[in-house]
């Protein structure tokens, strides 16, 4: 029970700070120009503070040097922690001036590279497609590739009220409930850290306009980042495991991930094919197209948490009676279902719409034409 109480603390001390401490920084954000200016493109209609990331972080930083969290050992702590900050600079950099999206990713590939090197890579494919171990050099590539996928789907899932709050609240449970199992204690501290400040930000998050602060790319950039980082951490550690642990690992990893990322790729790849930028914004991400249904943004933020829960509940039971790629397959099939079903609506829509109203006579009215 005490062993419990230790390893919660982090998170119920960082939900303290976060929710003290954010409205303090809002009054920082309007002087050094941090705030989000409505426009055409965006859902709300006043300047709103782009302080949650920045305070989120800070908490986690705090609260993990309370706990007794250290450096020791090694490379790969100071590698995370100094990469971690330059995404949040960067982040808030692009809160405050933007950055043009071809140097956002470089700086993101720069981040990832500097974790690579410190040791934290994917070094394995875990039998998908029959693939094991990989080659030193893909391993670089493919954790540079998976690093800056996940970085930049979690900051465009950060559109609406809550949304990329609830993804990092559900995303550090599942991992800190993994890294309890494998007994990464810094792991399991540090989302559980994660988990808390995020709670006490959503509390602002959703408040009305008077106290509501944004995540910002600050936080979107940064945070994913620990999370990605984290996750591939947790891969590392389950090398010494047996073979079904190390797949079961990578699938429920993989299964938090897969409504953020699956979505940015459908994006991107309907961009590519309407013959416009990748990186040009537009409202055709998950939560636009639940929007336009009439849902709110609290309901819209709970239907795609409820979704990534799924998954990963239908990934874990599935893990140990299926192989990997079939697992994998499964959860993309069910990601599939939510832009299907706005796909589904409008079709319908339109093939209602587009149909001829046709008049039907009563047999009253064929009656009365007869007599006449």
């Amino acid at each position: 029970m005490e062993t419990i109480i230790i390893y919660i603390t982090p998170g119920f001390t960082a939900l303290a700070f976060a929710a003290v401490g954010i409205p303090f920084m809002r009054s920082f954000a309007n002087r050094f120009g941090l705030v989000d200016k409505p426009n055409h493109r965006k859902l709300h209609h006043t300047p709103i503070p782009l302080v949650g990331g920045i305070s989120v972080f800070m908490t986690i930083a705090l609260v993990l040097a309370l706990c007794g969290v250290s450096l020791q050992g090694a490379a790969e702590n100071v590698s995370v922690l100094l990469a971690a900050v330059v995404m949040l600079v960067a982040g808030a950099w692009d809160d405050k001036s933007g950055i043009r999206p071809i140097y956002r990713l470089l700086i993101q590939a720069a981040c990832a590279y500097i974790v690579a090197s410190a040791g934290i890579r994917i070094e394995s494919l875990y039998g998908i497609l029959g693939i094991g171990e990989i080659p030193v050099t893909m391993q670089y590539v493919i954790t540079v590739v998976v690093i800056t996928g996940v970085v930049n789907a979690y900051n465009l899932m950060d559109g609406i009220d809550g949304l990329l709050g609830s993804l990092v609240l559900i995303t550090a449970a599942v991992l800190a409930a993994i890294a309890w199992y494998l007994h990464a204690t810094e792991v399991m501290l540090l989302m559980f850290a994660v988990a808390g400040a995020v709670t006490g930000f959503l509390r602002h998050n959703f408040s009305g306009t008077g106290s509501k602060v944004f995540m910002g790319d600050a936080g979107a950039l940064s945070l994913g980042f620990i999370l990605v980082v984290s996750a591939i951490r947790l891969l590392n550690l389950a090398e010494g495991q047996a073979i079904a642990v190390q797949t079961k690992t990578m699938l429920l990893i993989s299964s938090v991930f897969f409504v953020p990322v699956l979505d940015s790729l459908r994006v991107y790849i309907a961009r590519l094919m309407r013959g416009t930028s990748p990186f040009k914004a537009d409202k055709t991400h998950l939560h636009h197209l639940f929007l336009s249904f009439g849902f709110s943004h609290k309901i819209v933020s709970v239907i795609l948490a409820m979704a990534i829960i799924l998954i990963v509940l239908v990934v874990e039971a599935l893990a140990n009676t299926m192989a990997p790629a079939w697992v994998i397959l499964t959860g993309v099939t069910l990601f599939s279902v939510l832009p299907g079903t706005w796909h589904a609506v409008q079709l319908l829509n339109a093939r209602m719409e587009q149909s001829p109203r046709t008049t039907v006579d009563s047999p009253r009215q064929e009656r009365v034409a007869s007599v006449y």
